[in-house]
C-alpha cells in the first residue's frame, strides 16, 4: 500500500451546488458497483482483520478514486445523518460515519457501492426534505441563491460529527505505568544492545515519510514500541513521552520529538529512538536515586515530606522544561513516589486530585509559594488519611 498523504475534499466546506443530485447526471447502482469494482486502490485492499488504522487509510484512498470518477459530491458517502436533541444545544444535526468492514473483497465492494447509493439518496432527500426529517432544524432561506435549505441545515453549526473507533493507542501511555512497571531497580538492562534492537525494528516495517498520514505513522511507532516491549519490558512505552508537543507531550524525554520531526531516514530516526530509550531509562533511574533518598518517610515527619514533594515537583519542572502539559508527567511522578512510599491506589488519586487540581498551568513554571503548598497539602494529607 501506497504511503503516500491522501488529500480528500473538505465535506464541511461543501456547497449545496457541489452536492445537489440535479446538477449533475443520475447514478445507477449497477454503474456505481461496476465503478467501486475498478477504482485501482482495489488491488490494495487489506486483509479482514486487519487494523482499523489501515483499513481507514484505504477507504480514504478509494474515497479519492471515487471523487476522481464521480465527482466531489461523492466524499460524503460513509456518512448518515440524524438529528439529535442534544442537553447543551437542542436539536442538532448528528453525523455518524460508517465505513462498512472489510471483509470478504466481494462483500466488501458491494457494501461501498450500497453505501455511495444511500449517500445520493440522502442528498436527494435533502434537496426537497419531502418526509420533513430534517424541518424542526431547517431555517428560511433569505436569498435566491436555490440552495436546499436542509442542507444548509445540517452543514451549519452546531453539529456533532461522530467517528467509529479508530483502534489506535493500544498500548499504555507511560503516565498509566504503575511505580513496579517503571522502576528500574534490579532490572537487568543492556543498553549496549539497544541500537541493533531498535535497527532490527525499524528495517521490519516500511518507515513512513515525516508528512504521512497520521495513522500509518501511529502504527509504525507502535510496532517499533511492540519490538521494544517485547525485548525490555512495558517500561520502554516512555521512549516517546518527549518535552513540550511532541508524540505524547509535556514529558521527559529530549531526544524525541515526534513522528513529523523527529523521522528522516531509517538510520538516522533508529539513532534517535535508541537515544530515547536510553535516556528514558536514565530518567527512570534518576527517579529511583531521588526515592532512595527520601524514603522511608514516616507518616508523622512533615517537613521530609514536604521536603521530597518540592524536590520532585522541581525535578519533574526543569526536566520537561514546563513546556506544554508539563504537570502531567509530574503528578505521574507523584504518584510513583507515593506508590514506592506503600501507599495504596485510592489515596494516591485522593492526595493528587485534592494537591494538584488547578494549581499548574500549560507552558508556566509555578511560583515558589504554589511548589510548597502543594507539597505542604500532599504531606498533611498523607498522615491524615488511610494509607491503604
Amino acid at each position: 500500500m501506497t504511503l503516500d498523504r491522501v488529500e480528500l475534499p473538505d465535506l464541511w466546506k461543501l456547497s449545496w451546488r457541489d452536492v445537489d443530485p440535479a446538477a449533475r447526471p443520475a447514478v445507477d447502482r449497477a454503474d456505481v458497483a461496476e465503478v467501486v469494482r475498478t477504482l485501482p486502490p482495489v488491488a490494495e485492499m487489506p486483509p479482514a482483520g486487519a487494523d482499523l488504522r489501515v483499513t481507514g487509510f484505504w477507504y480514504d484512498r478509494m474515497t479519492a478514486a471515487l471523487v476522481e470518477r464521480l465527482g466531489v459530491w461523492v466524499a460524503g458517502w460513509k456518512y448518515t445523518i440524524e438529528v439529535e436533541d442534544h442537553k447543551e444545544y437542542g436539536l442538532i444535526p448528528l453525523w455518524r460515519a460508517v465505513p462498512p468492514p472489510v471483509t470478504t473483497p466481494a462483500e466488501t465492494l458491494a457494501r461501498l457501492a450500497d453505501s455511495v447509493m444511500a449517500w445520493d439518496e440522502l442528498l436527494a432527500e435533502l434537496a426537497t426534505d419531502a418526509g420533513d426529517r430534517f424541518a424542526a432544524i431547517t431555517q428560511p432561506v433569505l436569498d435566491d441563491t436555490g440552495d436546499s435549505p436542509a442542507w444548509r441545515a445540517v452543514q451549519r453549526n452546531p453539529k456533532r460529527i461522530v467517528f467509529p473507533e479508530s483502534g489506535a493507542h493500544r498500548l499504555p501511555h507511560p503516565s498509566k505505568l504503575s511505580w513496579a512497571d517503571a522502576d528500574p531497580t534490579g532490572r537487568v538492562f543492556d543498553r549496549d544492545t539497544v541500537p541493533g534492537v531498535v535497527a532490527a525494528a525499524v528495517a521490519s516495517a516500511e518507515l513512513p515519510s515525516p508528512d504521512a498520514d497520521w495513522r500509518l505513522a501511529d502504527l509504525w511507532l507502535e510496532q517499533v514500541t511492540t519490538s521494544l516491549i517485547d525485548r525490555y519490558g512495558l517500561w520502554t512505552v516512555g521512549w516517546r513521552w518527549s518535552v513540550g508537543e511532541g508524540d505524547l507531550d509535556g514529558g521527559p524525554v529530549g531526544s524525541w520529538c515526534c513522528f513529523s520531526d523527529s523521522v528522516t531516514t531509517p538510520e538516522a530516526t533508529a539513532a534517535k529512538v535508541s537515544a530515547a530509550v536510553v535516556e528514558w531509562h536514565e530518567w527512570l533511574e534518576d527517579l529511583a536515586e531521588r526515592f532512595d533518598r527520601f524514603l522511608p518517610l514516616p507518616a508523622g515527619d512533615l517537613d521530609g515530606w514536604e521536603l521530597a514533594v518540592a524536590h520532585l515537583l522541581t525535578a519533574v519542572g526543569d526536566r520537561t522544561q514546563y513546556e506544554s502539559g508539563w504537570y502531567g508527567c509530574c503528578r505521574t511522578v507523584l504518584g510513583w513516589f507515593l506508590a514506592a512510599a506503600d501507599i495504596g491506589a485510592t489515596r494516591r488519586k485522593e492526595l493528587l486530585d485534592h494537591a494538584l487540581a488547578g494549581r499548574f498551568e500549560r507552558w508556566v513554571e509555578p511560583p515558589r509559594a504554589v511548589v510548597e503548598s502543594v507539597a505542604e497539602h500532599i504531606a498533611k494529607g498523607q498522615a491524615a488519611g488511610d494509607r491503604a
